[in-house]
C-alpha cells in the first residue's frame, strides 16, 4: 500500500487549463479526413472516366469524317479517281452494300466485309478487279456502314443517302461517332 501511495503522490495533477484531445476526438476527426479523402478521389476518379470518354467520342466522330470523305472523294484507279457523284447508275444490294456504275460501265462497290469490322472498296484495275481496304476498325470498335433509298432497285438520277457509324464502350459509356450525307449521282450520257 505504501508503493501505492507513493506512486500516486508523485503523480502531476493536469492543470484544467490545458486542452488535449480526447480518443474519441482523434477518432472522429481521422473518420472525417478519410471521408473527405474518399469523395475527392471519387469525383477525380469520375471527371477522368468522362474526359476518357469525350476524347473517345471526339475520335471517333473524326474518324467517321475520314471514313466519308474516304466515300465521297473516290479512289485511286488506272484511269484516274473515280467519285461516287460520278456514277451513271447505282443499287444498294444491301443495306451496308453499295454497288456504282461509272461511265466506263464498269461496275465499282462500297459493302463491309463478312465481319463487319472493314470499309471495302471494289473497284477496276488494270487486270481486272480489286478489293481495297479503306479502313479497319480497332477491336473493340462497331462499324456500321447504311445506305438509302430501299435496296433491290437500280437508280439513276437520284440522290443517295450514306450514313457511317462508329461505336465503342469506354468507362462503361456507349461512346459514337456517326457521319451521314447525301450524294447526287446525276445520269451522266455515255
Amino acid at each position: 500500500m505504501a508503493e501505492l501511495s507513493c506512486f500516486l503522490k508523485h503523480r502531476k495533477i493536469k492543470p484544467s487549463n490545458e486542452k488535449g484531445f480526447t480518443l474519441a476526438e482523434l477518432l472522429a476527426a481521422t473518420a472525417l479526413s478519410a471521408l473527405l479523402t474518399g469523395l475527392i478521389l471519387t469525383a477525380l476518379i469520375s471527371s477522368r472516366q468522362i474526359c476518357t470518354s469525350v476524347t473517345a467520342d471526339q475520335d471517333l466522330q473524326q474518324t467517321a469524317n475520314v471514313i466519308m470523305n474516304k466515300i465521297i472523294k473516290g479512289g485511286s484507279e488506272p484511269g484516274g479517281i473515280f467519285r461516287l457523284s460520278e456514277a451513271t447508275s447505282y443499287s444498294i444490294a444491301t443495306i451496308s452494300e453499295l454497288h456504282f456504275t461509272g461511265t466506263d460501265s464498269i461496275e465499282r462497290r462500297y459493302f463491309l466485309n463478312n465481319t463487319g469490322t472493314s470499309l471495302v472498296y471494289r473497284h477496276p484495275t488494270a487486270t481486272g478487279t480489286q478489293d481495297e481496304v479503306l479502313y479497319t476498325a480497332p477491336t473493340g470498335t462497331t462499324l456500321t456502314l447504311r445506305f438509302w433509298p430501299l435496296a433491290g432497285s437500280t437508280y439513276t438520277n437520284i440522290t443517295v443517302g450514306i450514313d457511317v457509324g462508329l461505336a465503342r464502350v469506354v468507362n462503361s459509356r456507349n461512346v459514337v461517332g456517326s457521319e451521314t450525307t447525301m450524294i447526287n449521282i446525276r445520269n451522266h450520257a455515255t
